[in-house]
């Protein structure tokens, strides 16, 4: 059975890596400058030196997951796409010149994503965590990418599902489904949305892999 491909998008500061630390069975992979907190299986990446080491760096630490624990884990999170794509554009400045760096960012980009697709494929799920920002021409949040990914509907575009949080005053809302945020749905009976601290990650995930499981049996 694949596995599942859900993100969790927000603004800065709105409880991301709070909620993924909930996951059970999980490996995350930190990109961002500060100590993962977390206590969930992780390490840290927040640099980047090419599609080859991000991959062989992945798997390299899935190995290890399974090597500790007897089992590969259930799920491998990256924290966050926003703060990976940071890095990469900063070693494409520093490896290439003009046209080709965006070539290359962009390659590089569908590569992880590839990377992950094959992680799905095998029967682990990916969540991956992203930030957004506020587009004032379109009055909306959107995840910023570059190149063509980025115009072809950045990460929200490839994933199974997502989840926008929502910081509201000194409260957070969790939405499935609105256009007013980059959220996405396919499951029927969800609200559009629920205060955050009424969420419960590991059910959510249990959900989309039992829907996945029914949606193969008609695969021919």
């Amino acid at each position: 059975m694949a596995g599942i491909k859900l993100g969790i998008i927000a603004t800065e500061n709105s409880g991301k890596t709070t909620l993924i630390g909930k996951l059970q069975d999980a490996l995350v992979m930190s990109t961002d400058n500060k100590a993962f907190k977390g206590k969930v299986a992780h390490f840290r990446y927040n640099y980047y030196d090419g599609i080859d080491d991000f991959i062989n760096t992945a798997t390299e630490k899935i190995e290890a997951y399974n090597d500790k624990y007897g089992n590969y884990p259930k799920t491998f999170i990256v924290d966050s796409v926003t703060h990976l794509q940071s890095n990469m554009e900063k070693w494409a400045n520093e490896k290439f010149t003009g046209f080709n760096i965006w070539s290359n960012l962009g390659k590089d980009i569908l590569a992880i994503n590839d990377f992950l697709e094959d992680i799905v494929a095998q029967g682990m799920n990916v969540v991956i965590t992203a930030h957004t920002q506020y587009d004032a021409d379109t009055a909306k949040y959107k995840i910023n990418s570059p190149g063509q990914f980025g115009k072809n509907g950045s990460w929200i575009s490839v994933l199974d599902e997502a989840v926008f949080i929502e910081v509201k005053g000194n409260k957070r809302i969790l939405h499935y489904k609105t256009m007013k945020f980059p959220c996405r749905t396919l499951q029927e009976g969800l609200p559009e949305s629920i205060p955050l601290d009424e969420f419960d990650i590991n059910k959510h995930v249990e959900l989309l892999e039992n829907a996945s499981t029914e949606s193969e049996e008609w695969s021919l």
